[in-house]
């Protein structure tokens, strides 16, 4: 039962390729025939998660065991590893002598003649597209995937944004990109070469009338993980390697073999796009100028003035869903471990429980998470951990009495409609959840904001106060 209702955990430390190494309790092996309480298929449940899932036998398995989870765990491409330990090893004792662990050295060199390919594509390409993801920060390869950029002159996207993966405000970010959803299609139309860099490629959400078409588009992939490499696309060349590695060898390469012409055409490219970006921005701006004093308050505005309380040493958690996007596009997200989001996805609830981890790994940083109201509600608990360990994180609620992101959904999969429609199962206005009063209950202190001007002094009061501190926002029932 206990792994059971981790699963959905366990789900997104698989998706977020997590060195995580879990043990589970068994029951006793002698009664596992009779169905006993508080056993079941442990290693079943949780293989469809984990990269090895094992059940113990013998109480000298537990060295061979246990080495091979953390080796497994650590070693590219990396992931959760499951070990299930009967009651009965756990009562017996054994002669042991401990030996140092096996040491995995990850950093894997790309081949040289996948090298010298990706340079010979990238040199003739005309108009390319760069497709980031969580590879990057996994890798810690943002200085190198932004030089990369720099010099082939990208227009540079994000399936999923779930870590600082490339710098928000580099000139030549444009932002989310599903290259698999009808947006791309006039994006990708004219694209020649498509680098992929740490992220799965074309991984599909729904289903389209017609599908994206890259018969004249060269792809090179770049992955430390080779499942992920030609999975869904043909590609043209293939770079396996630890990311950061990759990219700096490719870099360099690159800097050496590049035509002058094409580096002159990379950077009118790079001026080109970033004269583009500058234009649109210009409008979201004006939007958002014009929707300020808004009531119920327009997700614009907090997102505004969260941004005014976050200063270098503060940390965004993002669980914040049908308002994520607008987060992303206000927030100045450009260093490493400033911004945390679920890889992939994920399972509903993460964000509450992953801020208090986040805290707990940056015990120096300012930690606000910006979660949603349906999304706090499967794990609210997480506020009484708060309270008990006295961990020290504010909670911004997103509180528009609704499961939007279901709607935006339904929206994608069934055509246009208005999201203020009511629909079964979407609703959380009757009654409406009041979450301040629930962080109150679990020993958490708690306001609750309706209006605009009210938003800045809650925030700065609730950063500076030491304390973990908990801002319900009563925002706009719209996108």
């Amino acid at each position: 039962p206990g792994l059971a209702a981790a699963t959905p955990l366990l789900y997104n430390a698989q998706l977020g390729r997590v060195p995580l190494v879990v043990t589970v309790g068994q029951n006793d092996t002698r009664l596992l025939q009779y169905d006993p309480h508080l056993s079941g298929d442990i290693v079943g449940i949780g293989k469809p998660h984990v990269k090895w899932s094992t059940e113990l036998a013998y109480t000298e398995d537990i060295p061979t065991a246990v080495q091979r989870a953390f080796k497994m765990a650590v070693q590219p491409p990396t992931g959760p590893v499951l070990v299930s330990i009967p009651q009965n090893i756990l009562e017996q004792e054994f002669d042991f002598q401990p030996r140092a662990n096996t040491t995995v050295y990850p950093c894997l060199r790309p081949d040289v003649a996948a090298l010298a390919l990706a340079v010979e594509i990238l040199s003739g390409a005309q108009n390319p597209v760069l497709l980031v993801e969580s590879g990057v920060a996994r890798c810690d390869a943002l200085e190198e995937v932004g030089r990369f950029a720099e010099l082939t002159g990208c227009r540079v996207y994000q399936h999923w944004m779930a870590d600082v993966n490339f710098p928000v405000t580099h000139p030549q970010y444009l932002g989310d990109l599903d290259p698999t959803g009808p947006e791309a299609f006039d994006i990708l139309r004219d694209t020649d070469v498509l680098i992929g860099v740490g992220c799965s490629l074309f991984t599909h959400g729904f289903i389209l009338p017609k599908a994206q078409l890259l018969s004249n588009t060269r792809i090179v992939h770049i992955d430390d993980d080779p499942w992920e490499l030609g999975k869904n696309l043909p590609t043209d060349c293939a770079l396996q390697g630890d990311i950061k590695s990759v990219l700096a060898e490719l870099n360099a390469a690159l800097a050496v073999s590049l035509p002058p012409e094409a580096r002159q055409q990379a950077d009118e490219r790079a001026r080109a796009v970033g004269q583009d970006k500058a234009a649109a921005h210009s409008v979201l701006l004006a939007c958002w100028d014009a929707e300020r004093e808004r009531t119920p308050i327009a997700i614009s505005r907090l997102m505004t003035e969260i941004k005014a309380v976050a200063g270098p040493n503060t940390v965004i958690v993002d669980e914040c869903w049908s308002s994520s996007q607008t987060l992303r596009q206000i927030l100045d997200l450009t260093r490493p471990l400033s911004f945390f989001r679920s890889r992939k996805g994920g399972s509903i609830g993460w964000g509450l429980p992953g801020a208090l981890g986040v805290k707990l790994g940056l015990p120096d940083k300012d930690v606000i998470a910006v979660v949603g109201d349906g999304s706090a509600a499967w794990s609210m608990q997480s506020l009484w951990t708060a309270a008990r360990y006295r961990i020290p994180v504010t909670f911004v609620i997103v509180n528009n009495a609704t499961y939007r992101q279901v709607k935006l959904v339904r929206r994608a999969v069934l055509g246009d409609y208005p999201l203020d429609e009511k629909h079964e199962g979407m609703e959380l206005d009757s009654p409406v959840i009041d979450f301040r009063m629930l962080a109150h209950s679990m020993g958490v202190a708690a306001d609750r904001v309706a209006r605009p001007e009210d938003l800045g002094p809650a925030l700065q009061e609730a950063v500076g106060s030491g304390a973990p501190r908990l801002i319900e926002v009563l925002v706009e029932n719209r996108v």
